[in-house]
Order: structure tokens, then sequence, then C-alpha cells
């Protein structure tokens, strides 16, 4: 029996999110999961650009299947972002396709008509073999862009560091944790429309965001309230002008830290300042966190200039991701 989740009931979310964390885990080295609080935060929060659905397929007293549902309320409108999960000794019985058809229902009911997903495949599986991906693919979602997960092992050498560390010339750093200082919140939100417009989309249909400064703020008070500590660091020209900026994050429940956005804008780029606030915020991070173990990435395969920074730093494979799309009508093969 397929039943809407409260966020907001403690013990039912807990329930939910222990027979997705399972699933999501299940036969992957990798430990890339939403942490249980940063995920609550993002499903309870109340909020004027994404809204979130829970579902879960039950049998008797337990939890067998989980969807997740979230929906965009400003851009990419038609979309809904697809989660469905099944427990691994009730795969291949039909749970998953019961799961994305109550996703299409919903969908209807809500005027969606694209679905998109992403899907893990672990190292040594291919798209086909991989039952997630395999999936998605036999229900008639196509491959958009396909990314890398990358982990760097801490702590880093400051030799290292120091030799990767390029002469920025007039630029300077500018740093802070959590709450952008307002003087520069206005350029800052700026960078964040620039990075969804030049960001690798592949074969993805969706539109860029535009950020301003409410979104900003809303996007630190959803970290504050999940107890997540950001480390940004911005390139600043000589101009006074933001040229670029990157992020760390630290979630409260995982050990592992997740290495945001990065970006330089196109005016700025061929000074290797990309490289530089990478260094700049591991520096950050091995000085103030010195006990966290790891540092997680995604690299668009394509990216060929952020991978080859990632390989210098250190940064390892751990498996490709799948962004994957299929719009309203589209039967599964």
């Amino acid at each position: 029996m397929i039943g809407r989740i409260d966020p907001h009931d403690a013990r039912a979310f807990d329930s939910w999110y222990e027979a997705y964390r399972e699933a999501w885990l299940e036969g992957r080295e990798a430990g890339g999961v939403i942490p249980r609080e940063a995920l609550r935060g993002a499903v309870t929060a109340e909020r004027d650009d994404a809204a979130h659905q829970l579902h879960a397929d039950w049998e008797g007293n337990r939890i067998v299947g989980t969807l997740r549902l979230e929906l965009s309320l400003k851009e990419n409108t038609e979309y809904a972002d697809v989660c469905v999960t099944v427990a691994p000794d009730r795969r291949g019985c039909g749970l998953g396709a019961r799961l994305l058809a109550e996703a299409e229902l919903r969908m209807a009911e809500l005027g969606r008509t694209v679905a998109v997903a992403e899907v893990p495949v672990p190292s040594g599986w291919s798209r086909r073999s991989w039952p997630g991906s395999r999936f998605a693919l036999g229900h008639g979602f196509t491959v958009g862009l396909e990314e890398d997960s990358l982990l760097l092992d801490l702590p880093v050498g400051p030799e290292l560091l120091a030799r990767l560390r390029p002469d920025m010339g007039d630029y300077r750093m500018r740093e802070w944790t959590g709450a952008c200082p307002d003087d520069l919140v206005e350029a800052y939100a700026d960078l964040y429309t620039v990075m969804q417009r030049d960001m690798p989309s592949g074969d993805m249909s969706y539109v860029p965001q535009t950020w301003d400064v409410e979104r900003v703020r809303a996007l630190e008070a959803r970290r504050a309230r999940a107890g997540t500590v950001a480390l940004v660091t911005v390139a600043q020209a000589p101009s006074g002008e933001l040229a670029g900026f990157t992020v760390l994050s630290l979630v409260a429940g995982e050990d592992v830290v997740g290495q945001e956005d990065t970006l330089v804008t196109g005016a700025h780029r061929g000074r290797r300042l990309g490289q530089a606030l990478k260094v700049h915020n591991l520096e950050r991070l091995v000085r103030d966190f010195p006990d966290r173990p790891a540092v997680r990435t995604w690299n668009a395969v394509g990216n060929g200039y952020m991978r080859d920074i990632n390989v210098a730093l250190g940064f390892r494979v751990e498996e490709r991701h799948l962004e994957l799309e299929r719009r309203a009508g589209v039967a599964g093969g």
C-alpha cells in the first residue's frame, strides 16, 4: 500500500529515511547519500521556490519502497525531480514500477509533464547492468548528463596546496562562514545566476534558475536550520567585481565534506582563479576542521578544466552519476 508521509512527523520521517538510505546505499562502495537532518530540513522548510512530497510503499508495518518528489515553484514548473528506491530484498517484484506510477499520478495532478532523476552507477557496472539505471532506462528515461563523483582523502599536505596555489596578481580572496556579508550579497547572487547559466547541462532541457538576494538569504537560512556550515571564498577583481566563488559544505551528521559550486565568470577566466579558489578553501578546511576525513565533489564528464584541477589536488573517481529525463506519455521498454 502506498501512502504519503508527513515529514513533520519525526517517527514517520525517520522510518521513511531508514528505508530510503538502505536502498540508496545498497551495492555501492561510495557513501554519498543525503544526510538525515539535511533532508529533513529540505522537506520541512517553508519555501517559495520549491516543494517536496514523500511517499512510502508499505507491506504490513515495513516500508519496502520510497518515493520523493521535488517540485520547483519558480523556474521549470513543468518538471518534477523523482527519486524511487526499493528495499534490496524486494527488488524485481514490481514495486519500483508501482512507485513510478504513483509519481506519474502525482505529477499529473500538479500539471507536471517532465520527470528528472539522478542515478549513481558504481565502478565496475554499466548503465545497462546496474539495477537503478537499468530500471530508469527500461521505463523510458534518457541520459542527459553524466558526472563523476570524486573523493579526496584529508588532510591534504600543505606542501601540495602551496605548490598548486597560483599567483593571483591583483585579485584578492574574501571569505566567510555562513551568511554572505551585506556588501557582497547582491554580487554573490549574480554569481549564482551566472553559474546556473554556465554549468554543464548536457541534453537536459530545464532552464537555469535566476538568483537574487532573497534567494541567497533563504538558502543560508535553510543551511543554518539544518546545522550545515558553509565555507565560502570569492575572488575579487581589482575593480571590486566578484570574479568567482567556491563553497564547501559541512553537513550535520555527515563526516565527508561536500564540495559544492565553483565558478569563475567568463571575463576573468584564463587566470587559474578556479584553482586558486579551491586551494584557498581547502586550506581553510584543513586548518579549521582538521578532523574531517574527506571531501566529495562532482565533475561533469566533459568539464576537462575542472577535472584537471581535481586530479591535481588528489581527487579520485568513486562512481558515475547519470542525470535522466522523461516526458509524460513515454512508455518503458
